[in-house]
Formats: C-alpha cells, sequence, structure tokens
C-alpha cells in the first residue's frame, strides 16, 4: 500500500496510528490512512499562526503565483488524483474519451482546477470611500488569520480547494481537514503543491473521527480565526456552537431537500431526462441535487415512466470500469441510510416504481429508485436522502407545489421546469433556495456565489462572495498634512 503523509509546516509527517480507508466498489479496504492525535492539530495550527505575519505582508501577485505554480503541477497529476478520487469516493473515473471528461472524478479535478484560477482572479483592492483635502478614508480589505476548512466525502478535492485557495490567496494560512471517508486524494494534491508555498501556510490533516475528533479540536482552538465546514446539518450546528465563545466567523454550507417544480406544459420527455441527471449525478450524493420532484398531475404517470426508463437505463458500476456512469454510495453509514428512507416509503404505502433494493454484489451499491405515490410526512421527502432515490410527488396547482417546496427547514437549491420561460422565471425567483435554476439543474453558474437558506447554511463561498468570506473590513483614514 502507498504511505500517505499529512502536511504540517511544509513537512510530510506520518501519525502514530493510522485508519482503513475503504473503495465503497468493493468494501473492502484499499489504503491506510494517517489518523493524527491533538498533537498534530495543535502543530498544525501553530504553523499556520506562525506564517501568518510574513504571507499577510506577501505581495497578492506573489500568492497568486505560488497558485498558478501549484495548478500546474495539479494538472500533471490530475490523471493519478482523479483514479485515487473514484477508488476512494467511488466515482466515476471518466475522461478516456472526450464525451466522458465531463464525467466524475474528471469533472472534479477540471472543477477543482478551475477554483484556483477563479481564485487567483479575485480583486482585493481598497476603494476610496471619500477624498478630503486633509485625509482619505479607504475601505480595506485584511486577512483574517489562521482558518480552518473542514471538508465532506462527495466532493473532496474540490470542497477543500474551494476554501484553500480564496483563503490563501486573500492572505489566510490555513489548515484542512477532509474527510475520514476520503481523506487520501485531498493529501496527495497538498502533497503535490506544498513547495509552491512558504512553510506553515498550508497544513492538512486528518483523523478518524469514531476514534478522535480532531475537526471538535480545530473548530474551538483559540487561535483559529475562520471555519468554512461542508456537510451534515447536525455537524454544522456543533461548529457553529464551538466557534461561538471566541467569536470565529463561520461559512457553513449543511445540505439540502432540494425540490423540482415540472410544470404540465413541458416536453415530458426531456424534463424527465434532466430532472434525472439533477437527481442522480455522483449517485445521488449531491448537496444541491434534486432530492424530491413535484410533477403536475397532468403529466405525472407519463412522467413517473420517462423517470423509470431513464433509471434503468443507468449504467452503475465499479468507477474504473470505463462504461461506469454511476458509482456506489460512498460509505456504509450512507447505505444504511438510503435503504431506511426507502423502506420507510413502502411501509407508508407508496410504490416503488423501480429499484429498492440493494445491487447484487460487492461494495455499496444500491439499485437507482424511483418512488411514486408519496407525499410529505414520509421521510425520504421531508429529510435528506442524500442518494439514488427519487421520491415523486403530485400536484394540481402551481402554488401549492411552490408552498410544499418552500416548506421545508432546508434551502440550499431547487429548479422550475416549464417551456413558459417568463412564468418559470417569475416561480423560481420565489423559490426560497440559495440557487435555483429554470429548466436545469446542476447547472454551470460560472462560479457565482453558492450556500443555502434556513438549515442549509450561513455564508457564501465563490464568486463575489470570496472576498467577504475570507477578509474583514477596515475602514483606514488616512491623513495628508501633519
Amino acid at each position: 500500500m502507498a504511505d500517505y503523509k499529512m502536511l504540517i509546516n511544509g513537512e510530510l509527517v506520518d501519525a502514530k496510528e493510522t485508519f482503513d480507508v475503504v473503495n465503497p466498489a468493493t468494501g473492502k479496504t484499499f489504503a491506510k490512512s494517517p489518523h493524527c492525535d491533538a498533537s498534530d492539530v495543535d502543530a498544525a495550527v501553530a504553523a499556520a499562526k506562525a506564517a501568518f505575519p510574513a504571507w499577510r505582508d506577501t505581495p497578492i501577485e506573489e500568492r497568486r503565483a505560488c497558485f498558478m505554480k501549484a495548478l500546474g503541477i495539479i494538472a500533471a497529476h490530475k490523471d493519478a488524483l482523479g483514479e485515487l478520487l473514484c477508488k476512494e469516493q467511488g466515482k466515476p473515473k471518466g475522461g478516456e474519451v472526450p464525451e466522458r471528461l465531463l464525467v466524475g472524478a474528471s469533472l472534479e479535478m477540471l472543477m477543482t482546477m478551475g477554483l484556483i484560477q477563479k481564485a487567483t482572479a479575485i480583486d482585493a483592492s481598497p476603494y476610496v470611500h471619500v477624498d478630503m483635502p486633509e485625509a482619505k478614508v479607504e475601505v480595506c480589505r485584511r486577512p483574517l488569520g489562521p482558518v480552518a476548512g473542514i471538508g465532506p466525502w462527495n466532493f473532496p478535492i474540490y470542497c477543500m480547494m474551494q476554501k484553500l485557495a480564496p483563503a490563501v490567496v486573500l492572505g489566510n494560512t490555513f489548515v484542512g481537514k477532509p474527510s475520514p471517508f476520503t481523506p487520501l486524494s485531498t493529501l496527495v494534491m497538498t502533497a503535490l503543491i506544498k513547495d509552491c508555498f512558504p512553510k506553515g501556510v498550508i497544513n492538512m490533516i486528518v483523523s478518524d473521527d469514531s476514534k478522535f475528533r480532531s475537526g471538535a479540536q480545530l473548530t474551538s482552538h483559540p487561535d483559529i480565526r475562520k471555519v468554512s465546514f461542508t456537510g451534515s446539518v447536525p455537524t454544522g450546528q456543533a461548529i457553529m456552537k464551538a466557534c461561538s465563545p471566541d467569536s470565529k466567523r463561520v461559512t457553513l454550507e449543511m445540505g439540502g431537500n432540494d425540490a423540482a417544480i415540472v410544470c404540465k406544459d413541458v416536453d415530458v420527455k426531456k424534463a424527465a431526462a434532466g430532472v434525472f441527471g439533477g437527481a442522480f449525478a455522483n449517485t445521488g450524493q449531491i448537496c444541491v441535487a434534486v432530492k424530491r420532484a413535484y410533477v403536475h398531475s397532468s403529466i405525472y404517470d407519463e412522467f413517473v415512466k420517462e423517470l423509470v426508463a431513464n433509471a434503468e437505463a443507468a449504467k452503475f458500476g465499479d468507477g474504473l470500469e470505463a462504461e461506469t456512469m454511476y458509482g456506489p454510495l460512498n460509505n456504509k453509514m450512507q447505505f444504511d441510510k438510503v435503504s431506511e428512507f426507502v423502506e420507510d416509503a413502502r411501509k407508508s404505502g407508496a410504490k416503488i416504481e423501480t429499484g429498492g433494493k440493494a445491487m447484487d454484489r460487492d461494495g455499496y451499491f444500491y439499485e437507482p429508485t424511483i418512488i411514486s405515490g408519496v407525499k410529505e410526512g414520509v421521510r425520504i421527502v421531508d429529510e435528506e436522502q442524500f442518494g439514488p432515490a427519487l421520491p415523486v410527488i403530485a400536484y394540481d396547482d402551481v402554488e401549492d407545489a411552490l408552498e410544499r417546496t418552500n416548506n421545508t427547514k432546508f434551502g440550499l437549491g431547487g429548479s422550475v421546469w416549464s417551456s413558459d420561460i417568463e412564468a418559470a422565471n417569475k416561480l423560481a425567483a420565489r423559490v426560497e433556495s440559495g440557487t435555483v435554476w429554470v429548466n436545469e439543474h446542476l447547472g454551470d453558474t460560472d462560479g457565482a456565489p453558492f450556500g443555502g437558506f434556513k438549515h442549509s447554511g450561513i455564508g457564501r463561498e465563490n464568486g463575489c462572495a470570496d472576498l467577504g468570506t475570507w477578509t474583514e473590513m477596515q475602514s483606514l483614514k488616512t491623513a495628508k498634512q501633519p
């Protein structure tokens, strides 16, 4: 097995212990990850703290140059990183032929490199608020200090770079912690680029959270000034509580129960394919994927039939296999959760149109599942399943569909599907979610700010939001006269 190491103060370091990393396509251990202890967390934070003053004072042009060098290294190793990502996360490798370039690990690597390019383009220049004969008032952006990023297991490299790149470009130093389900690709990526940066600017630790919750120590550490987290609502709420005593800044992206509203005037075949893609991409393991579909009763049966056809044509398999478009669920915990949600729907009287059980093979594979005859009050409608199972709910009046869409504690994403573009655009603006699409779902928003309403999050990442996310605002009045 390869030897994976953490990055602390510019050095690749071993931990005193290791833990197993499982390939979800086989359900078997394929590698060992380092398992940090409290002293490793303290060392990583101390390194970030020590590196901060010099990094803060480094001109932003030089910080950008560090990332452009890192970008070249990541690009040169994107295939190897993608293969490792495929093994630990389960998503298809993709990329062998042009039509598969935007699939799975290949897509995640391209998106990750795009994040670096966008981060290096952030304009942090001060602006003049007022210029007087005796003085000038400028509004400046100042880095926060040592910051922490805690990543999820569904897009481990992308979500870590979503935090790391803008934070460090803007003059902060960084301590990252990837998910213990998918630590390896992030550890390897940071090992590859470590020499692009001064020691201590980027640090990466990881732990088996069932034995030691390094994230809890990191988020409560007095020398960390900001925490950005992507993951579940309960964990995000615990982080917010841990950050409260010393008023740490937080950005929290905590999942969703994202609805698609399908109007009666759609092209059923086309819309069904779009909704299916928005629900089952990455095997449904996307925080902003379609989690429930509200479909007008006049087209309901036909729409369900088309969804079933899409599900039965979907090619699930090991991500390393050339034809695979959908992989397994990432871990046993998530596999069990999806199974429980589907069984709960079945017991409530819902109809399992297709799927509804584990695949007969090794690993955490679950059949793509379409559920009809279901409504609110059932877990798979009310909660986030985060897997390959889609409930389809009938409605008669679009205002009712909108009310039911918004009647949730979540508010991350949503979509409206209609041939009446003007009406669809107006309806989309009334969906209480951080990102809403019309006649697509999961489509590229060119790095627009991302985050959620309600329990789905606090703050935003990406685009114009990054400046506010990773800096403090300072009003600076400078004198022109003695």
